[in-house]
């Protein structure tokens, strides 16, 4: 048997070995390089085109079978080793100097190769000595070089080094890339601009119509891009589909704002910066509950009188007006369904508000139904909150104006004054009693001015016959005959008088109180004489400014006649008109005095009264001459005032304006003449009176005296 090269085997081991090492030691930087640039791959997909979870996942399949596949071929190529002719073949084709000797060799020594015996030993064995002398000089290492490992090193480090140093100074990249690719999470990207928006925190949520939603948002990275939201209103009812893009206001160096001020309908928006954009926010507006409708009911208290409508509503409004005590009910009804429902009552305390709260239950149709009671002033509205949670935050405030029940309005209409009167007079009173509704009594009350007077008790007068006025409903009214000459007056006293009245509620109203002076016969009618006496002094005054007229109208004759212009004369035709007037005033309130103490003469029982014939006609000569006399007079003074201011007038009329005058003049001097008769007559009775009652005076003081001198004889008599 010719004898295997051993050592041409043995190199073949050590290029076996070699080769084995070179291959795991590229293999493993080629499958490095095959991972990292599957790496790359992965994140450069995923940073430019932001691929969807689906595909994300899809990829990471690919590229993980990928790499199985590849790390199983290069497993499987340096699992199985080289055969010896293979390696020989390699080692003659890498050194030219063996020229075949070295794969003959191992393939003709080889005991399993049927061929060695077609060819001569001789020849083998020379073969395989050539093989071994030349296998000697053989380095593997010029055999198998490290190239492609050094290449695949190369290779390796242009992919790695990147990545590490983008870790390093990247770290959001890296933990983003994890978590996108490994833990298939939907963490964004992060970019050149990095924004958070503060405001809103959540990406959806519902709010109130009318509402303002502010959007804040921070940069944490980037350089000085302007900012914007991409809004999106969809399509309602009544409006179409918005697309819009806003500009953001800058907020300190690092940072945008943004307010949607009073919303009304919902919409999408996102936030764009440079390369960032945020994900979208979704906004639900909302209306909030609100009073559409609402209408009260009045129940009148019972005190008033007035009769209560349940079934047709007083006011179609909240707005509550109505007497005190007033029961209102009312019906509204809610934009929308409510949770919860509230009454809220504010009324006054002190310096602040009282508040009361009633909870209402919500009826089919979003109804709303209670009742309260109208007793002070105050204000009331609705808490209402949706579904949603919204509550009407500016409810609609409605006012409670009570009408309150005043107490009544007393009058004593008649005589309405302080009076004089004798014990004998008859007492005409009349009463006005004013209430809100209505009144349920009343009474005349005298009473004693001073109680040590004895005058005598409190009289009280009921007012039964109360006369409600057709016109006025709350008007009552009633007149009474009061006859004094069954009370027992006595003259000098003072009796205070006044009306009282009640309503419903017991509210007394009290009339202002007048005095009730009593005088005897004689004190009346000496009062009526000196009352006539000024009156006459009056009508005197009265005749002298008549008589100054009449001067007045004379110089304004003279001044025509000599030939005088009569616009010159204006001032004195007016004068004279102002200066009659004053007299027909003075004649009305003389007829007016004169009805009042002939009143008041048959008032007291005094029909007797000698003056009561005489005053009474000298009050119709007085009436006469107003009405008869100084009305053509003023009416004859007013044209002649025209006239002469516009030049117009004539001497002629002038003196038909005199005449007239003159008329008046007289018939006012015999007024006066009659009240100087009966002056005189008057002062020379009184004189006589006063004569009587000295000689009256006289006499009894001279019967005094014999009275008291008889008495002291009879005395010192001893009493004979």
């Amino acid at each position: 048997m010719i004898e295997r090269p051993k050592l041409a085997l043995k190199r073949l081991r050590q290029l076996r070995a070699r080769r084995r090492w070179m291959r795991v030691v590229t293999g493993s930087l080629r499958w490095i390089c095959l991972a990292a640039a599957a790496v790359w791959l992965a994140f450069l997909l995923d940073w430019i085109a932001v691929l969807p979870q689906a595909l994300r996942i899809a990829q990471g399949v690919f590229w993980l079978t990928f790499l199985l596949v590849t790390f199983r071929a290069i497993f499987m190529a340096v699992r199985v080793p080289a055969k010896d002719s293979e390696l020989a073949a390699m080692v003659e084709l890498s050194s030219k100097e063996l020229e075949d000797s070295l794969i003959t060799a191992i393939q003709l020594t080889d005991p399993n190769n049927p061929r060695r015996n077609y060819y001569n030993q001789d020849l083998i064995r020379q073969t395989v000595e050539l093989a071994e002398s030349r296998v000697e000089k053989l380095k593997p290492g010029q055999l198998f070089t490290w190239q492609r490992a050094r290449w695949a090193l190369f290779c390796c480090l242009i992919l790695l080094i990147p990545a590490f140093l983008a870790a390093e100074l990247r770290p959001d990249l890296f933990r983003n890339f994890v978590a996108r690719n490994v833990f298939f999470k939907d963490t964004p990207w992060p970019r050149s601009y990095d924004l958070v928006i503060l405001q809103p925190t959540e990406q959806q949520q519902t709010l109130a119509k009318g509402s303002s939603l502010v959007v804040d948002i921070r940069k944490d990275r980037g350089g000085g891009a302007r900012g914007y939201l991409e809004v999106f209103f969809p399509a309602t009812d009544d409006r179409g589909a918005i697309e819009e893009e806003i500009g953001l206001d800058r907020k300190g160096e690092d940072g945008f704002r943004h307010v949607f001020q009073n919303l009304q309908r919902d919409l999408q928006f996102r936030a764009h910066c440079g390369d960032f954009s945020s994900g979208w926010y979704v906004v639900e507006v909302r209306s909030r509950p609100r009073i559409e409708e609402i209408e009260l009911y009045y129940e009148y208290p019972q005190y008033t009188g007035l009769l209560s409508d349940l079934e047709n509503p007083a006011v179609r409004t909240g707005h509550v007006k109505a007497p005190v005590g007033t029961r209102v009910k009312y019906r509204a009804k809610v934009s929308l369904p409510v949770e919860s429902a509230f009454r809220v009552e504010s009324r006054p305390s002190g310096d602040g508000e009282d508040l009361s709260k009633e909870q209402l239950s919500v009826q089919a149709g979003n109804i709303l139904e209670g009742s309260f009671n109208a007793d002070v002033d105050a204000r009331w509205w609705f808490e209402l909150t949706s579904l949603e949670g919204f509550v009407n935050e500016n409810p609609i405030t409605w006012r409670i104006a009570v009408i309150p029940d005043r107490s009544p309005e007393v009058l004593v209409e008649v005589p309405g004054q302080n009076i004089e009167v004798t014990p004998r007079a008859m007492l005409e009173i009349s009463v006005l009693l004013r209430d809100d509704y209505s009144v349920q009594s009343g009474s005349l009350i005298f009473e004693p001015e001073l109680e040590e007077d004895g005058a005598g008790e409190v009289k009280t007068l009921p007012l039964e016959n109360l006369t409600v006025d057709p016109e006025n409903l709350r008007n009552s009214s009633e007149s009474l005959s009061i006859d004094l000459d069954s009370w027992n007056l006595e003259p000098g006293q003072r009796w205070k008088y006044r009306a009282e009245a009640r309503d419903a509620l017991d509210q007394i109203g009290v009339s202002r109180t007048w005095i009730l002076s009593i005088l005897s016969q004689e004190e009346l009618e000496r009062v009526t004489q000196d009352e006539l006496t000024l009156l006459r002094e009056r009508l005197e005054e009265t005749l002298t400014v008549q008589r100054d007229v009449r001067r007045e109208l004379e110089d304004l004759a003279e001044a025509l006649s000599t030939g005088e212009d009569a616009s010159d004369q204006a001032p004195i035709a007016r004068q004279a008109r102002t200066g009659q007037d004053r007299v027909s005033t003075r004649i009305d309130d003389a007829a007016e005095r004169l009805e009042t103490i002939s009143n008041r003469l048959l008032r007291n029982r005094m029909s007797d009264a000698e003056e009561l014939d005489w005053i009474q006609s000298l009050r119709e000569n007085l009436d006469n001459i107003s009405k008869d006399t100084m009305a053509p007079v003023r009416e004859k003074l007013d044209q002649l005032a025209r006239r002469t201011a516009q030049g117009e007038v004539s001497a002629a009329e002038a003196e038909e304006a005199i005449f007239e005058v003159r008329q008046a003049e007289n018939q006012l001097g015999a007024v006066v003449s009659d009240l100087q008769e009966w002056g005189d007559m008057r002062t020379m009775i009184r004189k006589i009176e006063e004569l009587i009652r000295s000689e009256k005076d006289l006499e009894e003081r001279v019967e005094e005296r014999v009275r008291q001198l008889l008495g002291g004889e009879d005395e010192s008599e001893g009493g004979n």
